[in-house]
């Protein structure tokens, strides 16, 4: 069996793998239209990766959607290997098979977390402004770690922002894991 330090460094590998990809694939705004060499967004500097993308056009608003699309299917990407970590390590139970630990720091992140990859795997991945529990998930990642968002009954994609939703979310996913591992040795020692 894993132990907590083995699983959280399992965790801030698939973090920093994440952060290499990205930093080539940032979200790009209209102020870079008609440029044809973008340095990578500050968050991706700040943590260490020092990109200068060369475009051999100058960017149209089509190639900043397209860099930007890919970026988002990174994200959702790295939701669900997170999750299948976790459920690899029987940290969280897979769907079914038991219950999130409620009383353990980061169990409204692991629900999310676990309830997000499955609409991101068992749906059709974009967030469905007609379906209630795509709507309250929606709301949940919005409120829970105060995203930035467009309004649940209209916006089309979950809101999965590197910085103000997976940065967060991954720190909340390794509390749990701490806490995971606590309580299973109070309980294997008969405390």
């Amino acid at each position: 069996m894993a132990t907590c330090s083995e699983i959280n460094q399992r965790i801030e590998q698939q973090w920093e793998d994440l952060l290499r990809v990205r930093s080539a694939f940032p979200t790009m705004r209209d102020n870079v239209i008609g440029a044809q060499h973008v340095s990578t967004a500050p968050f991706y500097l700040h943590h260490g990766y020092h990109i200068r993308l060369s475009f051999p056009q100058p960017l149209t608003r089509e190639t900043i959607e397209e860099v930007n699309q890919i970026g988002r299917w990174l994200n959702e990407s790295y939701v669900i290997r997170l999750c299948a970590l976790l459920e690899f390590y029987q940290i969280i139970p897979r769907e079914g098979q038991g219950r999130i630990d409620q009383s353990l720091e980061g169990h409204e992140a692991i629900d999310i977390l676990r309830r997000l990859r499955n609409a991101l795997l068992h749906r059709s991945g974009r967030h469905n402004p007609e379906d209630v529990d795509s709507r309250k998930l929606y709301e949940r990642i919005v409120q829970t770690f105060s995203v930035p968002a467009e309004s649940s009954t209209t916006a089309v994609i979950y809101p999965v922002h590197i910085d103000s939703f997976l940065l967060p979310l991954t720190a909340a996913c390794k509390c749990y894991v701490k806490g995971w591992f606590q309580t299973s040795s109070q309980l294997s020692s008969g405390d």
